[in-house]
């Protein structure tokens, strides 16, 4: 055994205390905001680098040093894979359904916020790694997974919509959404657990959880509903 292991873990324990404390108070203030001055232009301005600044370094502090250059092609690629299923899905209608992408979430590529790839990568990660210390096989896992990551949409896709962040056409979300969303990010999850990648950080879990409760919190205080 290493000398220095207790200092590297310790070290491992007080970079994520920092960085739980860090997104806790983020979140925190981004939602006092939210419910202070919903339609302050700053708070739109910033969101995707909020983004940005909050998953990023749960992404970094998050890659194993088994299997690293693995868990690197895997959110490359799931950016890629979920950039191109979301440009897909707005210029076609034929996968979530009809909906396009407003300025909030920043600058489009083919009508699609770069932005929504990483955060997909996040999600997906952070319910992926939880579930991958489950005692059931890796089918169940990436079930569970994607699962859990469309549970998460069902709470979001509300306050997404009355922040700007995306509108659809009916103003009323369809299932096919929810359908598609399970599909992807089972696909994404299938593909973390066959890396075997082992799950000792749980940064990424944090910011999702940091998400879902921002837009709990955000969905029951404005009184919001699926349609």
């Amino acid at each position: 055994m290493p000398a220095d292991l207790p200092e590297r873990a310790a070290f491992k324990d007080r970079t994520l205390l920092f960085f739980s404390v860090f997104a806790a108070v983020l979140y925190a203030v981004g939602i006092a905001k939210y419910l202070h001055s919903p339609n302050d232009p700053l708070l739109s301005a910033t969101t995707p680098w909020f983004l940005l600044v909050t998953g990023l370094p749960a992404f970094i502090i998050s890659i194993p040093s088994e299997r690293g250059v693995l868990y690197l092609a895997w959110g490359v690629v799931s950016c890629i894979f979920t950039l191109a299923v979301e440009i897909a899905g707005v210029k076609t209608g034929a996968l979530f359904g009809s909906y396009e992408y407003g300025k909030t979430l920043g600058p489009h590529i083919l009508g699609v916020p770069p932005v929504i790839g990483f955060n997909w990568v996040i999600i997906v990660l952070g319910f992926s790694g939880v579930c991958s210390r489950l005692p059931c096989g890796a089918a169940c896992k990436a079930f569970l997974s994607a699962a859990s990551a469309t549970g998460f949409d069902w709470v979001m896709e509300p306050v997404a919509i009355a922040l700007g962040y995306w509108k659809w056409e009916q103003n009323c979300i369809p299932l096919q959404n929810y359908a598609a969303w399970f599909f992807v990010s089972l696909v994404m999850s299938a593909a973390y657990v066959h890396l075997r990648v082992t799950w000792r950080n749980p940064a990424p879990f944090i910011i999702v959880f940091a998400q879902l409760v921002f837009f709990a919190v955000l969905r029951v205080s404005l009184g919001l509903s699926a349609c």
